[in-house]
């Protein structure tokens, strides 16, 4: 992985079109092949489905113990300054939404919200969402099964990061940035509901 700094990204893709790979159950369900001419940002453990993403994001220190090597086979891993590698940005909060990513970024609670934040700063325009479930599916936590720290995440976590989301939904749509979400049965409804065929007819 080549040594880069957050300032390369800076509008690289001005004005494109973006697929980021969330995690929730619904993201198993899906044929995943079209994304391969396509633009695509993975998140921490999506490249067990799809590892040919352009761009990966992880926040959780666990995926760096668990999953080194598929994280190290990313083109371009951006995480937390404190983290084994990747390249680096600092935390600079929860709450939030950063357009300068040289000064920092804040994690939403999740590492979709921290994906987001990547994407805005590259210069997307247009952002699909897969996967962005924000609830659980009886035992089922992710699209992998269940995961034993997200259990009880529809009480806890999910109401905190639909909170960052809809703060921020308002003021990107203002800046001319597209934010869709290709989970029929998503908890979250601040950005446009598509079907994922329609999406990628596009």
């Amino acid at each position: 992985m080549a040594p880069h700094k957050i300032r390369d990204f800076q509008d690289l893709h001005e004005g494109k079109r973006l697929f980021i790979l969330s995690s929730g159950p619904s993201l198993g369900g899906l044929d995943l092949t079209p994304l391969r001419r396509r633009l695509v940002m993975g998140l921490n453990r999506s490249a067990i489905l799809f590892p040919d993403t352009h761009y990966h994001c992880t926040m959780d220190a666990r995926i760096f113990t668990e999953f080194p090597d598929m994280l190290k086979k990313s083109r371009y891993l951006f995480t937390f300054a404190d983290r084994p590698f990747g390249i680096p940005l600092k935390l600079l909060g929860a709450e939030g939404f950063s357009h300068d990513l040289a000064a920092g970024i804040y994690s939403g609670y999740t590492v979709s919200y921290f994906g987001l934040q990547v994407a805005v700063y590259m210069g997307f325009k247009e952002i699909f969402y897969l996967g962005l479930d924000l609830k659980n599916q009886g035992e089922k936590t992710h699209f992998f099964g269940h995961d034993f720290h997200s259990r009880t995440h529809d009480q806890s976590e999910y109401p905190r990061m639909r909170k960052a989301f809809e703060q921020s939904a308002a003021m990107l749509e203002h800046q001319g940035v597209k934010v869709y979400n290709c989970s029929a049965d998503s908890t979250l409804t601040c950005f446009e509901k598509v079907s994922y065929e329609w999406a990628i007819a596009q």
